[in-house]
C-alpha cells in the first residue's frame, strides 16, 4: 500500500522540472505517488509532465486550465491526497536519495509525530552552499524543547513529510487567519512546533535551490511599512491563539509568549528594518511620497 504522496506544484518550471522528477523517481522508497500540479503553465512544463506520466505509473499530471495562484495549488495537493503521509516538492528543489524513506520511517516509528524534518542545504545562485541541521531535542523541559524548535526551525521544514490529516487542518486554519503567501509556511509549522510533534531526521537532506519563482517578489520590491506592520500583527495574533489553546502551565505560557516577538521578528519582517525604513521615509525630501 502506498503511504506517501509527493505533490509538485509548478508554474512554468520547464527549466528544472525534469531534474526534480528524476530525483523523486530515484528515491530508495519506491512505493510513492508523484503528482505534478501544473498551474496553467505556458512553457514546456505540461509536455515534460506528460512524458514522465507515460514513462512511470507512479507519476500523474494534473493541469489546471487557469492559474489558481500558488497557495491554492498547494492546498489542492492536500485535498486530493489519499495517503497517510504527504510532502510538497518545489520543481526546482532536490534531496538525498534516501530522503523520503528516512522521513517516512521516522513518522512510522513515532506515533506522536505529525511532521518529519530534514537537514536543509540551501544553494544560492552563485553556487554557495549553506547547511541548516536540526538539533535533536534534549527533553529536559517542554518549554526548552519548544523554544529550540521555534528558533532552530527552517523554511525547508515546510518541505518535510507530513501527516496528511493534521496538515490539512492546520493549513486551512492558518490560511484563513493569515491569507498571505509571505511567512505562511512558518505559521503552518507553528502549532506542530508548540506540540513538539516533530521528528528530527538530520540524515535526510533537503536541497533548496534559491531561484526566482512566479510568486517571488521582484528584486527591489519593498512593501509599504503599513503592510509589513499589519502582517506582523496578524501573524503574532494567530500565534497567540495557538499558544492560548494549549494546556501550558502559567510559567510555560508566559515564557513562550515572551519569546514570541523575537520569533515574529525572525519569521515575518524585522522590526529594526521597519524602523529604518520609517526613518528614511521621514527624512525623504517633500514631494517624493511614501515610496522607498
Amino acid at each position: 500500500m502506498t503511504t506517501v504522496t509527493v505533490g509538485v506544484p509548478v508554474y512554468n518550471g520547464a527549466d528544472q522540472l525534469r531534474e526534480c522528477i528524476e530525483c523523486l523517481l530515484a528515491q530508495t522508497l519506491r512505493d510513492i505517488e508523484i503528482r505534478i500540479y501544473d498551474n496553467a503553465s505556458a512553457d514546456a512544463t505540461p509536455d515534460i509532465a506528460r512524458a514522465f506520466e507515460a514513462r512511470d505509473s507512479r507519476v500523474r499530471h494534473i493541469r489546471h486550465p487557469e492559474n489558481i495562484r500558488a497557495m491554492p495549488n498547494f492546498h489542492r495537493i492536500i485535498l486530493d491526497c489519499t495517503t497517510p503521509h504527504m510532502m510538497w516538492r518545489a520543481h526546482d528543489d532536490l534531496c538525498s536519495p534516501d530522503y523520503i524513506e528516512r522521513l517516512n520511517n521516522a513518522l512510522i516509528a513515532d506515533p506522536a509525530a505529525r511532521l518529519a524534518v530534514p537537514t536543509t542545504n540551501t544553494l544560492s545562485s552563485n553556487g554557495r552552499s549553506r547547511y541548516s541541521r536540526p538539533r535533536p531535542l534534549e527533553h529536559k523541559s517542554a518549554t526548552r524543547d519548544i523554544l529550540q524548535l521555534l528558533f532552530n526551525s527552517h523554511a525547508g521544514w515546510f518541505y518535510g513529510l507530513w501527516n496528511r490529516d493534521a496538515l490539512l487542518r492546520e493549513f486551512e486554519r492558518a490560511w484563513t487567519a493569515f491569507p498571505h503567501a509571505w511567512a505562511l509556511d512558518h505559521l503552518i509549522l507553528f502549532p506542530f512546533l508548540l506540540d513538539r510533534s516533530v521528528a528530527i531526521v538530520p540524515e535526510a537532506v533537503f536541497i533548496q535551490r534559491l531561484v526566482t519563482k512566479s510568486y517571488t517578489p521582484k528584486k527591489g520590491t519593498k512593501p509599504p511599512v503599513s503592510e509589513m506592520l499589519a502582517l506582523r500583527r496578524q501573524f503574532a495574533a494567530q500565534c497567540r491563539r495557538y499558544i492560548d489553546e494549549r494546556p501550558f502551565s502559567t510559567v510555560e505560557r508566559l515564557t513562550i509568549r515572551a519569546a514570541l516577538p523575537f520569533y515574529v521578528d525572525k519569521r515575518v519582517y524585522r522590526l529594526s528594518k521597519i524602523i529604518k525604513r520609517t526613518v528614511l521615509r521621514d527624512k525623504s525630501p517633500a514631494g517624493l511620497g511614501s515610496e522607498f
